[in-house]
């Protein structure tokens, strides 16, 4: 018996499937719906044909998008690169716009504060206050020098050292 070396094969890797293009059967339909004292948003899921155009969600009105439910393709209301860039420098702009008038309203919030605090200010200081003064004695030298300074009569409250032999 002849043994055939075995030789190494080609490690070759199947190639990926091509990805099927989704046909957006099954979709999810968001509208706008009057519910009670409001309007809110409705989910309707819908099976379409095969031969589906953008025309077909011309019944949609504003506010009203169609998402497909296996791929997540937006299908209406489509929009281009430029309609991206253009939501997008909106968002920008209404920002900036919110946090100036944020600024704006906080500054006149601190003004008014402030004004209502020196309001404050000024009540308070209108108030008759009464305060009995005391009056000024001048002493002189002498006076001191010939009564002398006079010093609690406790001997505890006194500052004297007292010798204790044990220390």
């Amino acid at each position: 018996m002849m043994e055939e070396p075995i030789q190494p094969t080609e490690t070759a890797q199947p190639a990926p499937p091509a990805a099927k293009p989704c046909r957006h059967e099954y979709v999810k339909v968001f509208q706008r719906k009057l519910k009670g004292l409001e309007r809110r948003m409705s989910v309707m899921p819908v099976f379409l044909p095969v031969g589906l155009k953008v025309g077909d969600f011309s019944h949609l009105g504003e506010g009203s998008y169609c998402f497909c439910s296996t791929c997540r393709t937006r299908l209406f209301p489509r929009r281009t690169a430029a309609d991206k860039a253009a939501a997008r420098v909106a968002l920008a702009m209404g920002k900036a716009a919110a946090a100036a008038e944020a600024e704006l309203a906080m500054a006149e919030n601190v003004d008014a504060l402030l004004e209502s605090l020196d309001a404050e200010e000024v009540a308070q200081k209108t108030l008759d206050i009464h305060v009995e003064e005391l009056e000024l004695e001048s002493v002189d030298v002498q006076d001191i020098t010939a009564e002398g300074v006079k010093l609690a009569d406790d001997d505890e409250e006194t500052c004297n050292l007292t010798y204790d032999g044990d220390i």
